[in-house]
Formats: structure tokens, C-alpha cells, sequence
């Protein structure tokens, strides 16, 4: 059963170009170049906030949150887009200026078009002078060092928010000779990036250790904010109603799954752990997220291949997934690697029993001592279905959030995001 997500994105992308518009100061003729440097500065942002596109992913999620945390706090805030292409630009908070660097194509290569953009974020960067440019994920580091570098701006500090597993702890794409030398490139590279940044945010305590082990960053460089995650939102949200026959009382347990469609969510090893349930008992599937069509085309015609496919539902994009985690049975998440997962954090607050597998990094922290969350390992199949079994079969009672959620509050997190974003755009 498949859903596109192609309407979803299309109707959003109206609503952000207004915005950009009304965001966007008109240029006035008869200036002079001196006062709009001089208006520049008087206006200086305090933070601006660096992603490549808004895309639904939990980066983009966590630096909407981080941009309103700070607005909050009375910091001049701007949010920088590369590509202005993606769900989450109908979320952006009333208040926020809206940066755009270079126009937004679908279908652009990111990694392309974010070394195409450099010089723009280098003038961006010497015009408009924020205190602190914040890199909001692992992605767009490589690019925010070298605008950073470029612009020769003194003043600005440079903070990056390690989202996601270094090069060093995740698993290889290729395996072999050209595996290891693309893996020793990717570390040396990561190392000089970290380096050249004033101060980082880890998600996790093992992500934090391992920028010290693997990245060669001195400790004192390092923060440790988690992703934080609002319980009475989730609570609020998950109560809205949700029409579809795969939900209703004594229909089979659904097992739910929420990410891209893309290699690091590992959704092959999910299917096939669900045709190997599937042989045990009824059960169902359902995989929120979006993704290139190549990839849900893979993953469809491997679960028709297993056999499954009626009991596999690809639903798209998903405004409100936690609807869909107060109604499942299960929370599966079999990635290869993550930095400290959103959706994990949030499946907890529903309530939802776990099965993930022990990737690097930050999961076994948020499942450390869980009654009802299993650990499996990365490619084993048969593990994951076990566990998924006895799971299933087991009764569950939900563990108050104040347990689950102990390290997640969101308001703390974004609390120690705000002392940290303070410290560095606010002079002494």
C-alpha cells in the first residue's frame, strides 16, 4: 500500500516563497553602499541558524525549535536556507527572518549545490555579520567552515551541532580497499572541519566521546545537549483522530516505523524481519517518511518479493505521525546509524514498546534500563523479528514520562541552548 508525499511537499512550497517575500527587505534606490553597511550593522543578527533545506528530518526539526528557544531568550535570530525546498517551511515561527541563499531546485545533489553556494553564504556572511553562525547539522559543516573562512569576519563565532554518527563509528558503504580509503578521507576531513569550529553540540554522550576519541577535539570544545522532545504536545497531538481500517479495535498489531526512506534508516532489514513475523502471527507495517522514488520502489517491490507487501503501508509524509504511535503496537527503528534519535525519544513518550538496533550512537542511552526496549544487531533479521514477537505478545503497561523522557525534557534542553547561544553572542 503506497501514499506519495509528492502533494504535500508541492502544496507547501507556496505558503514559504510568501514568506520569503515578506521577510525580505526591498532594496531602496539612492543609498549609499556606506549606510546600508551601516544599517547592516546596526541590525546585526545574534544567531543565525544554517540548514541546507527544510526538509522533514530531524535536523531541520531540532533547528526550528532551537531558532524559536532563542527568540525566546530575546536573541536577533535568522534562520539561512540553501534550498527552500521541503514540508517543514509551513512551520516557521511568525517572527523568524528567513535568509535564502541560492534558489531551490528539486532534485538538486545536496552535497553539488552546497559547494555551489559557498560564496553566497561568504557575502551573506560579510554583509549581515552575525555574532554566531550555528551549523544545525552534520551535513552543512563542511559548508558553513568554508563560507566562515571565506568571509574573514573576526567577530563571528562558528558553532556546529553534531547531529549524526562520525565517519569513523558508522558503517562503511563500500566495502574492501576503496571502502577503508574513502572512510580514512571522510575522518580526516571531519577532524579538520570540528577543528575549525569555536564550539560543538553533541546529542549524545557517546557522539560526545567519540568527537574526542575519533575527532581529536579538545573536551572542553564539547557540549552535550540532547534532543528534547514536548510530552503534553505529543499528548495533544497523538489524541487527534486517525480514520483508517489498519487501526480499528481487533484489526492486528501494527508495528510502526517513522524515518527517510534512505540508506542510514536501514528499512531493508525491517521488512525482512517483519516477512519473518509474518510467518509467526498477523501483524502489519507501517513505514512514515519520505524519500527519492527509486528508493520506496526498492523497498516496495522487496516486500512484494517476501510476500508481505499487503501488510506493508508506505505513507509519505506525515504532518502528525504521533496519531499513528498512540495506535501502534510497536516502534521498530533498525537503522545503521544515527546521533540521538528524535523519533526514538518520541515513540517513548507515546508510550510505545522499542525494538532498534544498537547503532551508533545515543540509543543505548535512551533505552538504557527500559523494560520493554530491545537492542538488536545491525543486518540480523531473525533477532529483530524475535524481539519484535516477544514484544507483542507481552502485556505492556507504559512507564510514566517522567521515567522515559528523564534526560528529554524539551524545556531543558532548549533552556541549555539558550544559556549556550547567550555566552557566545553576547558580549561579556
Amino acid at each position: 500500500m503506497t501514499n506519495t508525499d509528492v502533494g504535500v511537499m508541492a502544496t507547501t512550497q507556496a505558503p514559504f516563497e510568501r514568506r520569503i517575500a515578506e521577510r525580505t527587505p526591498t532594496k531602496q534606490p539612492g543609498r549609499s553602499r556606506n549606510r546600508n553597511a551601516d544599517q547592516a550593522r546596526s541590525a546585526r543578527p545574534d544567531i543565525a541558524i544554517l540548514v541546507y533545506d527544510l526538509r522533514a528530518s530531524g535536523v531541520v526539526l531540532n533547528a526550528l525549535r532551537i531558532a524559536r528557544a532563542a527568540l525566546q531568550a530575546n536573541l536577533r535570530t535568522e534562520l539561512w536556507v540553501m534550498n527552500d525546498l521541503g514540508p517543514m517551511g509551513r512551520d516557521l515561527p511568525a517572527e523568524l527572518h528567513v535568509r535564502r541563499l541560492q534558489q531551490g531546485q528539486a532534485g538538486q545533489h545536496r552535497a553539488l549545490s552546497s559547494v555551489k553556494g559557498i560564496p553566497a553564504l561568504a557575502a551573506t556572511l560579510r554583509t549581515v555579520r552575525p555574532r554566531v553562525l550555528f551549523s544545525a547539522g552534520n551535513h552543512v559543516h563542511a559548508f558553513a567552515v568554508a563560507g566562515h573562512r571565506l568571509a574573514r569576519v573576526r567577530d563571528m563565532k562558528l558553532i556546529g551541532r553534531v547531529s549524526n554518527a562520525l565517519a569513523a563509528t558508522a558503517p562503511r558503504k563500500r566495502s574492501g580497499l576503496p571502502g577503508k580509503i574513502l572512510r580514512s578521507i571522510a575522518i580526516v576531513w571531519e577532524r579538520l572541519q570540528f577543528r575549525a569550529m569555536d564550539q560543538l553540540v553533541a546529542v549524545s554522550h557517546e557522539l560526545g566521546s567519540d568527537l574526542v576519541t575519533y575527532g581529536k577535539v579538545d573536551s572542553r570544545a564539547v557540549t552535550i545537549i540532547p534532543n528534547g522532545v514536548d510530552a503534553g504536545w505529543i499528548a495533544d497531538q497523538a489524541a487527534e483522530p486517525l480514520d483508517h481500517p489498519w487501526f480499528a479495535p481487533g484489526a492486528p498489531p501494527v508495528v510502526l516505523a517513522v524515518g527517510r526512506l534512505s540508506r542510514q534508516k536501514n528499512f531493508d532489514q525491517l521488512i525482512r524481519a517483519f516477512a519473518i513475523l509474518r510467518q509467526k502471527q498477523p501483524a502489519r507495517l507501517v513505514i512514515i517518511g519520505h524519500g527519492q522514488n527509486k528508493d520506496r520502489d526498492a523497498l516496495q517491490a522487496l516486500a512484494s518479493t517476501l510476500g508481505v507487501d499487503a501488510d506493508v503501508w508506505f505513507t509519505g509524509y506525515q504532518a502528525n505521525p504521533y496519531r499513528f504511535m498512540a495506535r501502534a503496537r510497536l516502534f521498530a527503528m533498525t537503522s545503521l546509524w544515527e546521533g540521538g534519535s528524535n523519533v526514538l525519544i518520541e515513540a517513548l513518550a507515546c508510550g510505545l514498546p522499542i525494538v532498534a538496533t544498537a547503532c551508533p550512537t545515543g540509543i543505548r542511552e535512551v533505552l538504557d534500563g527500559l523494560p520493554d526496549g530491545r537492542l538488536v544487531t545491525i543486518g540480523d533479521a531473525k533477532a529483530t523479528a524475535q524481539a519484535m514477537a516477544e514484544l507483542l505478545t507481552r502485556p505492556h503497561e507504559p512507564l510514566p514520562s517522567s521515567m522515559t523522557l528523564r534526560d528529554y525534557q524539551l524545556s531543558v534542553c532548549l533552556g541549555r541552548y539558550q544559556g549556550l547561544l547567550h555566552t557566545a553572542a553576547v558580549p561579556a
